[in-house]
């Protein structure tokens, strides 16, 4: 957390702000909001990089944000519209139940509510605390079910809670919020029973309910208390999760429709998952010293072999090469949901068939050569914690263990090959198979960073320190 932004005084102000306007907040929607937060967005979209969502139950009118904005020593109150983001009419009735609302953020503002609803209202001109978690959702599918109804078999809420306990100034989110792709098996009434399954003969698996469940409600502590960076994750694909993903969590203008099903032969069938475009958020940490953060959309591809797959994945690593040229003062994550170059555990080899440990192939091919300006590769997609490196590469970072059910615990040797020619065979590597999720805290230093792994609970499991694109990871003792 920021220590030298006021924060008593803000919390003060927001909470004057939100008390002023309630009445008038009801009556404008007709409803309180079923959840309301911030988004990080490329300042192509938002000159702030800021916009608010709010999702309202159905019959409900967009409310308005009311603002508190500082200006020459003066506050002022203000109103901003909100405008209804559109599920494609392909989609009904998987999301008929809600009206999505989403307005940019102006510059200068020091305090926003919903509804009388308190939303973070701007990123602090020094960023100095940053969490990191992923694959958050409650597996429910037809080989496999997590137990939802446990708070340690799924912790996302308590995650949630400690993340947003620890004030974070933003938090990174890389993928896959959404698993909840089958009806609950009437064995298992238990764990998933009041689950929401999959609306019947569309071409997807996610709708309204589904993320209220697995996103919404689980993770309202965090949503509702810091600027989220939402990246997309191969469980929102488009025959998966992608329409909520794109009408909910997207930031860009215009992108509802990305995953809309299309007309096929006998019906509606899923659109392709194709990389969205690659834009980048900057996050100022010192006087003269901006984080940049290239987001590449990876939720497509194969993650055992290179595919024709690549030539689609390439143009989104070239644009964050683009966006990441070396510049004094800058340094640069990558963010994508795929690994770049992480390992999974020889628990998922098969028997008598070759095991190449690495994923995602697609990814490690399409990359290859663009990673240059690259100080870390932030990404999740296996459950687990892991930190790898390669000579000459930036450091890779998984965190893949965010509330889904974890991988197995034993089995993650070193890999002794590289993961495809052209790569480095790996020096070093730290593997943790248990729930959590990261604060990254800037060092002295320009590109040093110091990452502390944190359990449900808030405690430090290890520590991680980051300096000349190098991880290193302890365990705590």
């Amino acid at each position: 957390m920021n220590i030298s932004r006021p924060t008593a005084a803000l919390a003060l102000l927001t909470a004057t702000l939100a008390a002023a306007i309630p009445a008038q907040a009801a009556e404008q929607s007709g409803s309180a909001p079923i959840s309301a937060y911030t988004l990080v967005a490329p300042r192509s979209t938002a000159a702030s990089g800021l916009v608010v969502r709010a999702v309202m139950p159905a019959g409900a009118a967009c409310p308005e944000v009311e603002v508190a904005r500082q200006r020459n020593g003066n506050v002022r109150f203000e109103r901003v519209a909100m405008r209804e983001r559109t599920a494609p009419t392909t989609t009904y009735p998987a999301f008929s139940s809600i009206l999505v609302c989403s307005a940019h953020l102006p510059v200068d503002v020091i305090g926003a509510s919903v509804a009388g609803r308190p939303v973070p209202a701007a990123l602090p001109a020094v960023v100095d605390e940053v969490a990191m978690v992923s694959d958050t959702g409650c597996r429910i599918a037809s080989f496999e079910v997590q137990d939802c109804s446990s708070p340690d078999a799924w912790p996302l809420a308590a995650i949630s809670q400690a993340i947003a306990d620890d004030e974070p100034d933003v938090a990174l989110v890389v993928g896959d919020f959404y698993y909840r792709e089958a009806a609950c098996p009437p064995t298992a009434q238990a764990m998933c029973g009041s689950s929401p399954p999959p609306v019947t003969g569309l071409p997807f698996t996610d709708s309204a309910y589904g993320w209220i469940a697995d996103v919404l409600l689980p993770m309202a502590p965090l949503l509702s208390s810091v600027p989220l960076v939402m990246v997309r994750g191969n469980h929102e694909a488009c025959n998966r999760g992608g329409n909520g993903y794109f009408l909910l969590l997207d930031p860009r203008d215009g992108t509802e429709d990305a995953c809309a099903p299309v007309p096929g032969d006998t019906g509606l069938v899923a659109a392709a998952t194709v990389p969205t475009g690659t834009y980048a958020i900057d996050l100022a940490v010192a006087p003269g010293r901006t984080l940049r953060l290239a987001v590449v959309d990876s939720a497509g591809g194969s993650d055992t072999r290179v595919t024709s797959f690549t030539s689609l994945q390439r143009p989104a690593y070239q644009r964050a090469a683009d966006l990441t040229r070396s510049r004094p003062g800058r340094e640069s994550w990558l963010l994508t949901h795929r690994p770049v170059y992480g390992y999974v555990t020889t628990q998922f080899a098969v028997p008598d068939a070759p095991f190449n440990p690495w994923t995602s192939a697609d990814q490690t091919a399409s990359s290859e050569g663009l990673l240059g300006s690259f100080e870390m590769v932030l990404s999740s997609h296996i459950h687990i914690a892991q930190a790898v490196r390669l000579p000459g590469l930036p450091s890779q970072l998984v965190l893949g263990n965010g509330g889904t059910q974890l991988d197995p615990a034993i089995g993650y040797p070193l890999p002794g090959t590289p993961p495809t020619a052209g790569y480095p065979v790996p020096d070093w590597a730290w593997v943790a198979p248990r729930f959590g999720y990261a604060i990254a805290t800037p060092q002295a230093d320009a590109g040093a960073w110091r990452i502390s792994m944190r359990d449900p609970a808030g405690e430090q499991f290890a520590r991680c320190g980051l300096r000349d694109a190098s991880l290193y990871c302890v365990d705590a003792t």
